[in-house]
């Protein structure tokens, strides 16, 4: 253990040294519950006092492009700045992340295996959390995101680069789950056809639904992609979120992908992968308090088109995640990390739960976003 560990420490001080990184590593650890990067928090002595830094490795596998995706990173923080700036916002470096270059000006480095690595410096007295605690805990995090998408309203042309091509494309995701269905590589399909069929059908429906709500007409925006709480970073002391993490999908889309994935993950206090299907439930205090942040945040930026589908943006995303588990299941676990035996088999079934209780409570999910738009 002990090798293995100064094996690790060897490895991130020479990673270190390639940034403009001023003092000497003290040491560092894996950081954060994220399934893609893998992150590390280090520390240095500088002549100021120790200074915490993040060290990521990027997985290119699924991120294939890091140049664009860095220039991406570049862009969207630099505008953020200005934005901060601009609002007179305190404590600006601790609401933005702030990228430390590499010594040779780049804004990644590239290790003698072909690893690709960047660096953050990490903003002081913030923490994180992997669910919510409370609806006033749920305001906050959807305020944070709102106003993340109105402060890049207006990112300067060109369009951002699309990191990951049709992320949120639930015609593609239906192609992908189809393909995979008729390989049944694994075998998987006959055990599965409940929920196959479950899920055939509510999707059409849903499909029906967006369609008369126009929602491939929506406004292209600049959005996030992927708004779950612990892509935020909150006040240690007063609990604000402060600071908007984890931007490698900030890409263009429209709002229901921000909204939708926030009010699917916030909304149910079961995990995600809960076998026991009654404890998946949709909290309508919770989204109310998720409908009143992210307006309060947003502004005046949403039209009343996006409003309008605003209310079935949490079942999109329900379903359009039970559909990429079930696929993942059939083509036998190539992408979500699995730690059981039809783990992704039970996502699925709890996602589909959740679009289930969703769609029993969409009218007063349609009510609860109209008083929050007009109060």
């Amino acid at each position: 253990m002990q090798a293995e560990s100064e094996r690790g420490d060897e490895r991130l001080s020479a990673v270190g040294a390639a940034f403009a990184i001023e003092g000497r590593y003290q040491g560092g650890e894996r950081h954060g519950s994220g399934h893609i990067h893998q992150t590390f928090l280090v520390r240095y002595a500088a002549a100021g006092g120790p200074v915490c830094f993040l060290h990521q490795w990027l997985n290119t596998q699924v991120f294939r492009d890091p140049e664009a995706l860095m220039q991406n990173l570049v862009r969207v923080t630099r505008h953020l700045r200005e934005k901060l700036r601009e609002h007179g916002l305190p404590d600006p470096e601790r609401r933005c992340l702030q990228l430390v270059a590499a010594r040779d000006g780049r804004s990644f480095h590239v290790d003698a295996a072909g690893g690709v690595w960047r660096t953050f410096r990490f903003p002081e007295g913030t923490r994180g959390f992997d669910a919510i605690e409370s609806p006033a805990q749920a305001f906050e995090a959807a305020r944070a995101f709102g106003a993340f998408a109105a402060m890049l309203a207006d990112l300067p042309p060109p369009p951002l680069h699309a990191t990951i091509p049709h992320f949120h494309d639930l015609g593609q995701r239906a192609e992908d789950f189809e393909a995979a269905l008729r390989s049944d590589a694994c075998g998987r399909a006959v055990a599965a056809g409940v929920e196959i069929e479950a899920l055939r059908r509510r999707v059409a429906d849903l499909e029906r639904e967006l369609a008369a709500l126009e929602v491939a007409a929506l406004p292209r925006r600049v959005v996030h992609h992927d708004c779950k709480l612990n892509n935020l970073l909150f006040d240690r002391e007063s609990g604000e979120a402060l600071c908007v993490i984890d931007l490698d999908t900030v890409m263009e889309g429209n709002l229901l992908s921000d909204f939708g994935e926030l009010v699917r993950t916030g909304t149910c206090r079961a995990p995600e992968d809960e076998r026991d299907l009654a404890r998946v439930h949709f909290d309508l205090t919770l989204f109310e308090a998720l409908a009143r942040g992210y307006l309060a945040g947003i502004g005046n930026l949403l039209t009343q088109h996006e409003r309008r589908a605003l209310p079935v943006a949490g079942r999109l995303f329900s379903l359009m995640n039970a559909m990429r588990f079930l696929t993942d299941h059939l083509t036998g676990d190539v992408y979500f990390r699995i730690r059981r035996e039809g783990h992704n088999l039970d996502r699925a079934r709890a996602q589909l739960r959740l679009a289930e209780q969703m769609l029993e409570r969409a009218d007063q999910a349609r009510e609860i976003v109209e008083r929050a738009a007009t109060g």
